[in-house]
């Protein structure tokens, strides 16, 4: 019974990984926006009700590591040792999020992921709603990470701040991409910003005093 299972969940496994290569394949090559679900399902050699029965949504199809990118960050809150920087911890993370833990070898397939978010008004909307869902996971994270002494808003404020950096840094990197920049030096160009950008973190923005003279004012 065992191996009966055992290999009825490897078949689920690869009919699931074939629907999503299969919809990348046409999503990369035709535009998101262009592509049916009954078009990834005729690719797949599936019907669409199978598709329907592991991707609830188009959007899923092209957003397929969603969750295990949510667990991967929450992780790297919780693995940090007890007495060590949960920021130095986020800090490394970050870029690992940003490229999905790819190689150099898959330089092409990040160009294009990042291509079709910035041709589709969906997948911007959608990529908008997963990072709401992400501000939930880390803000448990960090709320469990950081202790019962800490005020609860701190852990909503720091989960907050860091998808904003995220999102200051994954702007560049996207920039950088969509510009011909190859993956390596868009990475290599990234770390100082990535290390700026975290020590304004750390150290806050200040007061923030307006510049200017007395006579910008009536």
């Amino acid at each position: 019974m065992t191996e009966h299972l055992g290999l009825r969940e490897q078949h689920k496994r690869r009919t699931r990984d074939a629907i999503g290569a299969a919809a990348m394949s046409l999503f990369f090559e035709h535009g998101y926006d262009s592509v049916t679900v009954a078009d990834v399902a005729r690719l797949a050699g599936v019907s669409v009700a199978t598709v329907f029965n592991y991707f609830d949504t188009k959007e899923d199809l092209f957003f397929d590591e969603v969750e295990p990118l949510q667990a991967a960050l929450a992780a790297a809150v919780r693995n940090c040792p007890p007495g060590a920087s949960v920021l130095r911890a986020l800090q490394e993370q970050v870029v690992y999020q940003l490229t999905a833990g790819r190689s150099d070898a898959d330089a092409e397939e990040v160009v294009s992921f990042h291509a079709a978010i910035v041709d589709s008004a969906d997948l911007q909307r959608r990529e908008q709603h997963i990072q709401l869902l992400r501000r939930q996971v880390l803000t448990e994270a960090l709320a469990e990470a950081l202790g019962t002494g800490a005020q609860p808003l701190t852990a909503e404020l720091a989960a907050a701040q860091y998808l904003a950096a995220e999102g200051v840094i994954g702007a560049e990197l996207r920039s950088r991409l969509l510009g011909g920049q190859p993956l390596p030096a868009a990475l290599a160009a990234l770390r100082p910003l990535t290390v700026e950008v975290f020590t304004r973190l750390r150290t806050g923005l200040g007061p923030m005093v307006k510049v200017g003279t007395r006579d910008d004012h009536p």
